[in-house]
C-alpha cells in the first residue's frame, strides 16, 4: 500500500485528488498514510473569473464533502444556474433555453443537481476548508516544479527553490501546461493553441448599470464574430461575471503576453517605469477593443452597457492537450488537464472530479496490487471516455465552421459524455461504458455548437 502521495499542483483536479484519497484510504483504517499538495503560486487564489460547475460537477463536489461547504459560504457560493438563455447578439432576438437540471440530472438515488456560477477563488476556498478537517494532508504553496527522479521505490521531486519532495505514488494536476507530463511521463506532448480565448471580467450590477437585465440568470449572445456570457455570480445579482469567446490569433496572443511581461518587470529608473506603464495601457486598451469591437453593438441596452462600462478585461487563451499520449509510468499518474484538456467544448472541472475520485476507489479497492495494474485499469475506465469527448469536440468544432446551425437542433447536439458513478467500475479488468448525458454542458460547448448559428 501507498505511504506518502505526492500531488503536483493545488488546482480543482489536485485538490479533488487529495479530498478523494483521504475519504477514500480513510475506510482502510490504515492511520500512516500522508498526501502532500505542492501549488506553485505563493497563496491560494485571489484573482479569477468565475467558474461554470456541471450538474455533474455538482455531483462529484457533494460526493467529495464541498458542496455542502459551499451551500454554507453565502454569497460566495454562487449561484445555481437552471438555464442558460440564448439571445443572438446582433438582433436581440431570443432563441430559447437550455435546461440544466432536467431527467439526466438526476442520480440513482433521485437527487437533482443544477448548474452553479461560482468565481473561481471562493470554489478554491471551499476545498481548501474541506481538506483542513482532514488530518493526513498537507498543502505548500510557491512549490514550482522543475524536474524529477523515478526509481522502483519511489519518486522523488525538485522545485525551483532547491527543495525535494520523495514519495511512493505522484499524482500530476498541474494543468494542460503540466511539468508533470513534459519533464516526468511524456516528454513530446506539448499543449496546443485552439484559437479560441476568452475575454474576462467582472462588473457590479448595483448602481454601476442602469438598464434592466433581460435575462433571469445566466445568458449566451452568440454570433459569427464571438460570443458573450453574462451571467450573475451571488444570490443577490449584485455582481455578473462576463466571458467573449472569441477567435484570437496566436500571433496576436503573444504580442499581448510579451507586452505584460515588460511591464511587470521591476526597475527603477524613470523611462522603465514609463515604459510599463505604456505597455500596462496597451494591453487594457487592446481588450477593452477586442470586446467593444464584438459585442458592445448590441440592441440588447443592458448587453452594450455591460460591455461599454467594463475597463478591465483578462485574456485567458484556451489549450488543449492532444490525445493519444502517454498517462502513466510506473509511479506517476496524469489527472485532469494534465493528461487530457480538451478542445473548446467540454467542461473540465467535471472530468478533473471525475478522474480524482475514480483513481481513489481503484487504489483502496486494489491497494494490494502494483500501482501499475492500478493505472492500466484507470486508463482502461477513462480513456474511451476521454477519447470520445475529444473526438466529438472536435468533430462538432469543425463542424460549425462548414455549416449554419438551426435554434431547433442545438439541445439534439450539446450532449457531451459523462462517466456516471454507477458506470464507474471497480473492476481492474472491467472496461466502464461512457453514458451520453446533457450534465456536461459548458460555456464553450455551447458557443462551439452555435457559433456560426446566426448572425442576425
Amino acid at each position: 500500500m501507498v505511504r506518502d502521495i505526492l500531488i503536483v499542483g493545488g488546482g480543482i483536479a489536485g485538490l479533488a485528488s487529495a479530498l478523494s484519497l483521504s475519504k477514500s484510504l480513510a475506510a482502510l483504517e490504515d492511520p500512516d498514510f500522508q498526501i502532500h499538495v505542492f501549488e506553485r503560486h505563493s497563496g491560494m487564489p485571489e484573482t479569477g473569473g468565475a467558474i461554470s460547475l456541471t450538474p455533474a460537477a455538482q455531483r462529484h463536489l457533494d460526493t467529495l464533502g464541498v458542496l455542502e461547504e459551499l451551500d454554507g459560504m453565502g454569497p460566495d457560493g454562487g449561484v445555481e444556474v437552471d438555464e442558460i438563455e440564448l439571445f443572438a447578439l446582433r438582433s436581440g432576438r431570443p432563441l430559447g433555453p437550455i435546461r440544466f437540471a432536467d431527467d439526466y440530472g438526476q442520480t440513482e438515488k433521485k437527487k437533482r443537481y443544477k448548474g452553479r456560477r461560482v468565481m473561481r477563488m471562493h470554489l478554491s476556498r471551499a476545498m481548501l476548508n474541506t481538506l483542513r478537517r482532514m488530518n493526513n494532508v498537507a498543502v505548500y504553496y510557491g512549490k514550482k516544479l522543475v524536474g524529477g527522479r523515478e526509481t522502483a521505490s519511489g519518486v522523488t521531486l525538485k522545485f525551483e527553490d532547491g527543495s525535494t519532495a520523495t514519495g511512493d505514488l505522484v499524482l500530476g494536476c498541474d494543468g494542460v501546461h503540466s511539468v508533470t507530463r513534459t519533464q516526468l511521463v511524456d516528454a513530446g506532448r506539448a499543449s496546443e493553441y485552439t484559437g479560441v480565448s476568452f475575454l474576462q471580467s467582472t462588473i457590479d450590477s448595483a448602481g454601476a448599470l442602469h438598464s434592466r437585465p433581460h435575462f433571469e440568470c445566466t445568458a449566451m449572445h452568440l454570433s459569427q464574430q464571438g460570443s458573450l456570457l453574462a451571467s450573475f455570480c451571488d444570490p443577490g445579482k449584485t455582481k455578473i461575471f462576463l466571458a467573449g469567446i472569441i477567435d484570437l490569433g496566436e500571433q496576436l496572443i503573444e504580442r499581448l503576453r510579451e507586452e505584460e511581461d515588460s511591464s511587470s518587470s521591476s526597475s527603477s529608473s524613470n523611462s522603465s517605469n514609463n515604459n510599463s506603464e505604456l505597455a500596462r495601457y496597451h494591453v487594457k486598451m487592446t481588450l477593452q477593443y477586442l470586446a467593444r469591437e464584438r459585442f458592445a453593438r448590441s440592441p440588447l441596452p443592458f448587453v452594450s452597457e455591460m460591455v461599454t462600462q467594463t475597463q478591465d478585461w483578462s485574456l485567458y487563451p484556451v489549450y488543449q492537450v492532444p490525445p493519444g499520449g502517454k498517462w502513466y509510468t510506473e509511479r506517476i499518474l496524469l489527472l485532469g488537464d494534465a493528461a487530457h484538456a480538451l478542445p473548446p467544448r467540454d467542461e473540465s472541472a467535471a472530468y478533473a472530479l471525475g478522474d480524482a475520485i475514480q483513481i481513489s476507489r481503484l487504489l483502496v479497492n486494489y491497494h494490494d496490487r502494483p500501482l501499475i495494474e492500478v493505472f492500466q485499469a484507470y486508463e482502461r475506465q477513462r480513456r474511451v471516455l476521454v477519447q470520445t469527448a475529444f473526438d466529438r469536440s472536435r468533430r462538432l468544432w469543425q463542424r460549425t465552421h462548414d455549416m449554419r446551425l438551426l435554434p431547433g437542433q442545438l439541445k439534439e447536439l450539446l450532449t457531451p459524455v459523462d462517466l456516471r458513478p454507477s458506470s464507474c467500475s471497480s473492476s481492474l479488468h472491467t472496461p466502464a461504458a461512457p453514458v451520453p448525458s446533457h450534465e456536461g454542458f459548458s460555456d464553450l460547448s455551447i458557443y462551439s455548437l452555435t457559433r456560426e448559428a446566426l448572425d442576425q
